[in-house]
């Protein structure tokens, strides 16, 4: 085995015993809050992984994920409709920009706002950003839930749907891991 085949394949042992260390679910959701809404990077960064190693629940990890990123884009949709006073204040004058061109802006983020939303959800874009700047445009709330919801469920679910269909199985041979089945019951049982 190679250098790197030898380092992946420990790597996954890891994610497996992670995986069944009993707190994934607490990280999963754990991260997913905090990259919702504070640090930057993928949502998916613990998710995906244990995922690979535990594919039987990948769906579950995709939901709890899903959860922690729609919490902490709900608390940037406030902090953003809470900032939409100072914008308007010092902020828009140094910018020179007049209450006309702010409603304007307000208008075309009403009319395109839940798509712009379900596509930075489907993209590199920032939802944080995306997130601030809907409260502050004045999005309506549940507008941006759903754009919200629908855009990440569909993102996780499809990779949880393809850690289910072969990506766990190719992380497997790729590595030569084989996971350990539990032993069946029926063949320790003498007959």
């Amino acid at each position: 085995m190679s250098r790197e085949s030898t380092w992946l394949a420990r790597t996954h042992a890891r994610l497996e015993h992670w995986a069944d260390a009993g707190w994934s679910n607490s990280v999963v959701f754990g991260w997913g809050l905090l990259q919702g809404c504070v640090f930057p990077g993928f949502a998916d960064l613990f998710f995906l992984p244990l995922a690979l190693a535990r594919p039987e629940r990948a769906y579950r990890y995709a939901l709890i994920a899903t959860a922690g990123t729609l919490i902490g884009s709900i608390a940037l949709y406030f902090a953003g409709a809470e900032a939409l006073s100072w914008l308007e204040g010092p902020v828009s004058r140094y910018f020179a920009l007049t209450p006309e061109s702010i409603t304007e802006y307000r208008g075309t983020i009403a009319q395109y706002g839940g798509w712009a939303i379900f596509a930075s959800t489907m993209s590199p874009l920032s939802t944080k950003l995306t997130s601030i700047a809907s409260g502050a445009a004045g999005v309506p709330f549940l507008e941006f839930l759903l754009a919200l919801a629908a855009g990440r469920l569909s993102r996780t679910l499809l990779f949880a749907w393809l850690v289910r269909h072969g990506g766990a199985d190719a992380v497997s041979k790729f590595t030569k891991h084989t996971p350990i089945a539990p032993p069946d019951s029926s063949s320790t049982k003498p007959s």
